[in-house]
């Protein structure tokens, strides 16, 4: 009777340190996806469409109606031109087809937070920029980042060498 206890034991003990360790790895992914989300990686986004580039390209051509999420992405992406930020993940160009390719996407879907981005997404279509610091933080904010809060608006001078070495 003795050596049952005692290989029941083990056994308990085996299963409950198995258990821990399975926990422990949940936890830990689950601790390191949260982290990706709020640093805001393109890993986050939940798409069919697997390449970047290619959701960019449909997005702001009009060829693909993004989710909502998908809509924070790229319009978070195209103020990384126009703030100064300690972190920035990505970049599309802000030119005045995509903003327009923007706003139609606002008139065809039923967004949540549509009123948010019209704000923004009118004064830069009127050639205005400097809600761009707050339009990159009330975005950032809706994904649920942390890191990265834009500061300041760049000088020109700054936002051409910006566009050089990102988009020519």
């Amino acid at each position: 009777m003795g050596k049952f206890l005692n290989r029941l034991l083990i056994g308990i003990s085996i299963v409950g340190v198995l258990g821990v360790i399975v926990v422990g790895v949940l936890i830990y992914q689950a601790m390191t996806s949260d982290w990706k989300e709020k640093v805001g990686t393109e890993a986050s986004l939940d798409t069919d469409i697997e390449n970047e580039a290619e959701l960019e390209t449909k997005i702001t051509e009009g060829i693909y109606v993004p989710t909502e999420a998908e809509f924070q992405w790229i319009v978070h992406r195209m103020t990384h031109q126009k703030v100064a930020a300690d972190m920035k993940v990505g970049s599309t160009e802000m030119t005045r087809g995509r903003i327009d390719e923007l706003l139609k996407t606002i008139d065809e879907t039923d967004y949540v937070h549509e009123d948010v981005y019209l704000r923004f997404l009118d004064e830069w279509n009127e050639g205005n920029f400097e809600n761009a610091v707050e339009a990159h933080n009330e975005i950032l904010s809706l994904q649920t980042g942390t890191i990265g809060v834009a500061t300041q608006l760049l000088t020109p001078e700054e936002e051409q060498e910006f566009i050089e070495q990102n988009f020519r």
